[in-house]
């Protein structure tokens, strides 16, 4: 590739149509220059006012880059990008073939508060993130467009011609003069630079108009896991019923330590029950005075009132419990009549 300061041996040569491109400052133009009699010859683009031009040697499909334009010769057309554009970039301009075809044009930088860039937006990987961009009113019918800067090249995203395309969603509300791009599932490589654009065709020459440019910044989750929003809802809502579970499991065991422990001490009642009815009243009755003995032990001993059971064993006393076992004895009072049974 060349630059030419004077060009004027191509720029006689030809024959020439006029065309309006727009642009934005801060924003790009990517200008397509087709003709009838497209050949093989080499293509340039200039500036008409400073006499300046590029010049393409014919190296089909390969770009060539000089400071903020590029130029590709490929599927007869010729191709020239003019990056980050400013005010003082309007003007006229010539794209051709030498000595063969030319097309002038009228490059127009407008300042419009819809179109102000670079911004930033920011996702995390496996979430959902919007690009959205105004445009001008007098886009309103175009085609929408989001590109992704690739080098010094532009790639199509998807376009309103379309609605989704794989994790790529547009929309284009007319009524605001918004379009919208959302992407889900968000990955570290869609992360870059995005512009929005429209397209403009015209019989000789062509043009995308690239005005906002949106700066994608992924990042992974700030969030203690990173686990995708539907699969943190499953774990959640998983929790529940393990909780419930616990929960039953934990009333079942009280409710059944509660049965055994009334279970054990109706048992142990009525054992006892049984017990006592099987005793002798003479056994009840000792238990009991030896029971009275007990609590006569806390008191002050009088000797003159003591049980006979504690009195010596050799009184006379026919009250005595312990008098003679002798089986032939009449005494009346004695507890142990007689260990034989009667003569009779």
């Amino acid at each position: 590739m060349k630059i030419l300061l004077i060009f004027t041996f191509y720029l006689i040569s030809g024959s020439v149509s006029c065309f309006d491109v727009i642009g934005y400052p801060g924003g790009n133009v990517v200008i397509y220059c087709k003709h009838k009699q497209y050949g093989l010859n080499a293509k340039y683009f200039c500036s008409k006012s400073s006499n300046q031009c590029v010049y393409l040697n014919q190296i089909p499909n390969t770009w060539s880059h000089t400071d903020r334009l590029s130029l590709c010769d490929s599927s007869e057309v010729l191709t020239v990008i003019y990056r980050n554009l400013s005010l003082q970039d309007a003007g006229s301009y010539r794209c051709g073939e030498a000595g063969v075809w030319s097309h002038d044009v009228n490059l127009k930088v407008n300042e419009n508060p819809c179109c102000l860039g670079p911004k930033t937006v920011a996702g995390y990987l496996g979430e959902t993130v919007t690009i959205s961009c105004s445009y001008p009113e007098e886009f309103k019918t175009n085609y929408k467009y989001l590109l992704k800067q690739d080098g010094h090249d532009f790639n199509i995203v998807i376009d309103t011609t379309v609605t989704k395309r794989g994790r790529f969603s547009i929309s284009d509300d007319r009524s605001s003069s918004v379009v919208s791009v959302r992407i889900s599932d968000v990955r570290e490589d869609d992360g870059g630079v995005y512009f929005c654009g429209v397209l403009n065709e015209g019989e000789s020459v062509s043009y995308y108009s690239l005005y906002t440019e949106t700066q994608l910044q992924v990042t992974a989750s700030t969030a203690p896991t990173s686990v995708p929003h539907d699969e943190d809802h499953f774990r959640k809502s998983s929790y529940k019923p393990s909780s419930s579970v616990s929960i039953i499991s934990l009333c079942v065991c009280v409710v059944l330590l509660l049965i055994g422990g009334s279970a054990l001490i109706y048992y142990k009642m009525r054992h006892k029950k049984h017990q006592d009815a099987d005793r002798s009243p003479g056994t009840q009755m000792e238990d009991n005075k030896e029971v009275d003995g007990d609590y006569e032990n806390d008191q002050p001993t009088d000797l003159n009132h003591m049980s006979p059971v504690y009195q010596n064993s050799n009184t006379n006393q026919s009250d005595s419990v312990y008098q003679s076992l002798d089986p032939e004895t009449k005494e009346p009072n004695s507890v142990y009549y007689s260990l034989k049974p009667s003569a009779d």
